[in-house]
């Protein structure tokens, strides 16, 4: 394969990949023609992105986003050399920003199906994914017997015991660039492939060091469990309480950089993972919206007056709550008022106060109960109006009953039944 860099009178640079077709029969050709124009379709901002495809002579070539700092491997051993690492911010912005590349090719049903370091580009210090495996169809490089001639520092264990391929894959690979990023050096490694082959499939799952955050460590060993369906999706990382504060956190830095902080290409870049991240949101709430859409008339129909009563009920309840804390209050100022009494009593018993300071103490109205229930009843009558039609309470609600306890007073008990789908 060989690389070009393309430069036009307008200034934008591109990138010019022409592969050597060789042995390839006319079918196999055509698939990766139309696997790089499915690719083409991809617009997201961690992902490189394909502009165009062609075949020239003997050659098949891609045309693709030119990122000035060169690939993650480059990076990673540019650190490594100089004795550095990289800041656990760094990591954890990289980390999203391939989280959500990744989750928006999965969610189109594309694999990389060659994710690793050096496939992980740099421009304007934001990380895209490139090199899909377009060039691996191309090259022959899909098979066993050639990746002997590699590296399979980055497959699953599914992958070298043939397997199969899916989704779980491409998470284990991104699992393995993780831990590249964190420990400059690779996942597994080994005197030899099979040694490395060896501590994929039957080795113990390596874990980040004492520095790093322990929830980081547990989503990359949950990322690197030797069973496919064990391991979490994409989005299922993204929901993750810790990555998803990381996320926010990045989102309010993203949305308060100005031409001033950073250069303008790089305020463009944020601002596209910005909206990548606000699209994903309205993206679940779209999806929530079609399981309900999904349903039946009659389902809906229950399903709206199941939340109606719900609503109700909710309402019902604080309003009986404030009526409570109103009857207590009432209640503490009566004994108060009472224990008043009954000292003006014992003086008066003692012949310390006057019947002209007696008469001032003026006792207190019992309490109406009666009015605050009726009060009640009245709101629930309304809210039940409101959800049923004026045929009862609704579905979720119970009528208001009295509950008497020790002494003059009473309270108010709401009950619910619980409402079933």
């Amino acid at each position: 394969m060989i690389v070009f860099k393309m430069f036009f009178p307008s200034g934008c640079r591109k990138v010019l990949k022409e592969i050597g077709i060789g042995p390839l029969n006319p079918n196999e050709t055509v698939q990766a023609n139309l696997e790089a124009q499915l690719l083409s379709r991809l617009d997201h901002p961690a992902i490189v992105k394909f502009h165009a495809s062609f075949v020239e002579q003997d050659n098949f070539c891609i045309i693709t986003e030119y990122c000035e700092g060169r690939d993650l491997d480059c990076k990673i051993q540019e650190y490594k050399e100089a004795g550095k690492t990289f800041p656990e911010s760094q990591i954890i912005e990289w980390f999203i920003q391939l989280l959500l590349g990744v989750d928006y090719m999965h969610e189109r049903r594309i694999l990389h199906r060659d994710l690793k370091s050096k496939n992980i580009f740099l421009k304007n210090n934001l990380l895209k994914i490139g090199d899909f495996g377009v060039s691996r169809l191309l090259m022959g490089s899909c098979d066993l017997a050639t990746t002997l001639t590699g590296t399979p520092h980055y497959m699953s264990p599914e992958a070298l015991k043939h397997q199969g391929y899916d989704t779980k894959s491409d998470i284990w690979s991104l699992a393995c660039i993780l831990y590249e990023m964190c420990c400059l050096h690779h996942t597994f490694t080994g005197s030899n492939f099979l040694s490395v082959v060896l501590k994929i499939v039957e080795g113990d799952t390596p874990s980040l060091p004492e520095n790093h955050p322990k929830e980081l460590n547990a989503i990359m060993k949950s990322m690197l469990n030797k069973s496919p369906s064990l391991r979490p999706s994409a989005i299922e990382i993204l929901k993750i309480p810790y990555i998803d504060d990381q996320l926010q956190h990045l989102m309010c830095r993203y949305s308060e950089m100005t031409p001033e902080d950073k250069n303008l290409n790089c305020q463009k870049e944020a601002a596209h993972i910005i909206n990548a991240v606000q699209k994903k949101i309205h993206l679940q709430t779209l999806r929530a919206l079609s399981e309900v859409q999904k349903m039946t008339p009659r389902e809906r129909m229950r399903l709206r007056k199941l939340q109606a009563a719900d609503e109700n009920a909710g309402k019902l309840k604080k309003l009986v709550e404030e009526k409570y804390e109103e009857n207590n209050k009432r209640m503490q100022e009566l004994r108060s008022r009472n224990f008043q009494q009954l000292n003006v009593n014992v003086l008066h018993e003692s012949g310390d106060l006057t019947s002209e300071k007696l008469s001032e103490a003026q006792p207190m109205s019992p309490l109406d109960l009666s009015t605050l229930e009726s009060d009640v009843e009245d709101t629930s009558a309304d809210l039940g109006d409101h959800a049923g039609g004026g045929a009862g309470p609704p579905g979720g609600l119970v009528a208001l009953r009295e509950a008497p306890r020790a002494g003059t007073t009473s309270t108010l008990e709401l009950g619910c039944d619980q409402a079933q789908i």
